[in-house]
């Protein structure tokens, strides 16, 4: 697994295994910068290398990987040891973490939540810190055989909010891996009365079609005929102007003089398009121009589709 096992700080001292052997010797190490910024709150925000620019050294080694991932300055996501996650995130730098039986109650460091498995040749790291306001800081992450990000998430929740977030993680997980327990379309009668009012009132709610599609057990497709054909959307051409019709502003003819697609629909073939750039590595800029979009609308429409990518990984990034 490809892991950070090594870096040197500000005053020009390695810490860490700088001489650790990789499992190829003929690989040369990695290294890049890491600028160390830890959560505000949390006990790592002491770190004495807390803010420092550090120099790291990476590669694929024998040695345990911790349970954090660092985003390098240089680029790219790295686990790192137990050991260095340990000297980063010690509040004495070089010493770990004292145990709760060592130390006054008063200074019982935050608890910190720290949980790994792997399954199907993948590594799933779940970490979780309180800050001083209460909330939990999470981190998951999952990674390949050789320790590459492949997917990750994070953000700040209360505690409280825990339970219903695994809740609706494990229905989006139900919805998302069974397409194929989503029965065919609904044609002509095939509404029954309580479920078109009752679509009628989600509609009202919740405007994600494939929300609804996977609520009410069928395609996008048959969503909007059955709202159609209840009045409550109406297809393009039905209005006294139709969109199509109406002139442009000039900012909006002076922005589409830039992005040519700019505030138009995106169809299911074009994100289906996007999401395998995303994934080939194309980067924001590239497919800003490819799409004929500016970078802000390609953001948001990574994180819609939940694609997986570089330019996936900056939007998210970007949306903290």
């Amino acid at each position: 697994m490809t892991v950070i096992y090594a870096f040197q700080d500000r005053n020009g001292h390695w810490h860490g295994d700088p001489d650790a052997p990789l499992l190829d010797p003929a690989e040369e190490p990695g290294r890049g910068t890491l600028t160390y910024q830890p959560v505000p709150g949390t006990p790592e925000a002491t770190s004495p290398f807390a803010g420092q620019q550090l120099t790291v050294l990476y590669g694929v080694t024998d040695l345990e990987a911790g349970p954090v991932t660092y985003q390098l300055d240089t680029g790219g996501r790295f686990l790192a040891t137990w050991h260095i996650h340990t000297l980063l995130a010690s509040p004495m730098g070089t010493t770990p973490l004292p145990t709760p039986s060592d130390t006054p109650p008063t200074q019982i460091p935050a608890p910190c939540v720290e949980s790994a498995f792997t399954e199907g040749g993948r590594r799933y790291v779940l970490t979780g810190t309180r800050c001083d306001n209460g909330q939990l800081t999470l981190e998951c992450t999952i990674s390949g055989e050789r320790g590459d990000i492949q997917g990750e998430f994070c953000g700040a929740v209360a505690a409280d909010d825990l339970a219903p977030l695994a809740r609706l993680l494990d229905a989006a997980s139900r919805t998302l891996t069974a397409p194929a327990a989503i029965p065919p379309p609904r044609q002509g009668g095939g509404w029954a009365p309580a479920d078109s009012a009752r679509l009628a009132a989600r509609f009202r709610q919740e405007r994600d079609f494939g929300i609804l599609a996977a609520e009410f057990g069928c395609f996008r497709r048959a969503i909007y005929e059955e709202l159609t054909r209840q009045g409550l959307i109406r297809t393009p051409g039905s209005d006294r102007t139709a969109p199509t019709d109406r002139p442009l502003s000039d900012a909006m003819q002076q922005r589409r003089q830039t992005h040519p697609n700019s505030h138009t629909r995106w169809n299911d073939e074009e994100e289906r398009q996007l999401a395998r750039r995303c994934a080939d590595g194309v980067l924001t800029p590239e497919l800003s121009n490819e799409f004929g979009r500016s970078e802000q609308a390609i953001d948001a429409r990574l994180l819609k589709i939940g694609a997986v990518g570089p330019a996936a990984d900056q939007a998210r990034l970007n949306a903290l």
